[in-house]
């Protein structure tokens, strides 16, 4: 997950649990020619999808003759546009995760630099699967530190996350193509179990791995298999909560989304057909939607940034305020007793 802070923001977030600040969940699973890729889109009150909720949008970018069509979820932020997964028309799907920033050798002999670049834009346009994915990164310059973690899954079932490893270098956990089996990746560093949180494994992680566990045959790795993996992993109540959640099927090239955490209503899309229609487009994801779930949705935002402002902002500065009333009070009563005292020894002496 990529989000943005303002300075307002981080006035309250100081008093936010870290893990609320990070808490985006990707995992994917494969079993003989299926595969599903999920991705739950969770923030805190400084992510951009909680100052507009309904900003989170859909990007299609057709086949050119120098990319492959990708299709990209994410928000619009004014007039810029902030994709954060995302699949192509070869079935190589992608979402990412915060994590500790990590520093990276510089290889200035790397020829691809991110200075300037859109490096998730290119990283779906020029490749078709994991293993030239993995080439493509191995030949970036990071040119400083990396705070995320990128996980990739391709129609053959090759799965790799890819996090900055404890020697600057890019480390790899992967799934090879042909195996059954998943991968599942939250906010701690799956090569150095770093969470800067206190806090590993996180309940998402424990989760998203018991449930797809769980999952033993093809028949049972579905759509609705991970939207109940996405339910159970998305926040509910305390400082996060849930812009948007959505799975990738690279095999017959599908989306399935659904809004702020609302479950009842999926919406289905067909990425070959959405591609095929010339020129870049964006559109919003409530046009998938019914005004009943968006209204739905709203109201669980709404009483998502009440519970946020209520618990870790009012209550705080309430606490303060009474711990400062009652010390007050208790050197109010303290002087009043001593001079009490004071004028009974004067009247002793008399």
């Amino acid at each position: 997950m990529l989000f943005v802070v303002n300075m307002e923001q981080i006035v309250i977030q100081n008093n936010i649990p870290q893990e609320s600040i990070l808490s985006c969940t990707n995992f994917a699973a494969s079993i003989n020619e299926t595969i599903l890729f999920g991705n739950s889109e969770d923030g805190n009150l400084g992510h951009p999808l909680s100052k507009e909720p309904l900003s989170s949008q859909v990007f299609y970018y057709p086949a050119e003759p120098y990319g492959y069509g990708c299709t990209f979820v994410g928000w619009m932020e004014g007039i810029g546009r902030s994709v954060q997964g995302g699949m192509n028309d070869q079935g190589l799907c992608y979402d990412l995760t915060s994590v500790p920033s990590a520093p990276m050798i510089s290889h200035p002999e790397n020829t691809y630099s991110i200075d300037g670049t859109w490096i998730q834009f290119d990283v779906l346009r020029q490749n078709a699967n994991v293993s030239e994915v993995i080439d493509f990164l191995n030949n970036v310059n990071w040119e400083g530190p990396v705070w995320f973690q990128w996980f990739f899954a391709d129609a053959s079932g090759d799965m790799v996350i890819v996090s900055p490893g404890p020697d600057g270098e890019l480390a790899f956990t992967r799934k090879e193509a042909g195996e059954d089996g998943f991968l599942t990746q939250t906010n701690f560093n799956r090569v150095t179990n770093d969470s800067g949180l206190g806090g590993f494994p996180c309940w998402r992680y424990e989760i998203s791995t018991e449930m797809l566990s769980d999952i033993k045959s093809e028949e049972n790795l579905t759509t609705e298999a991970f939207n109940s993996v996405l339910e159970a992993v998305h926040f509910k109540k305390g400082a996060s909560y849930t812009g948007y959640s959505n799975i990738f099927d690279p095999n017959n090239q599908m989306l399935y989304l659904t809004l702020l955490g609302q479950f009842d209503e999926t919406a289905v899309i067909n990425v070959t057909e959405e591609l095929s229609i010339s020129g870049d487009r964006i559109i919003p994801m409530t046009n998938y939607f019914s005004q009943e779930t968006i209204d739905k949705g709203l109201s669980y935002h709404k009483s998502f940034k009440t519970r946020v402002i209520i618990v870790y902002a009012v209550l705080p500065i309430t606490g303060i305020v009474i711990v400062i009333v009652s010390i007050i009070t208790a050197l109010f009563f303290t002087i009043k007793k001593l001079r009490k005292n004071k004028k009974s020894k004067i009247k002793e002496r008399d």
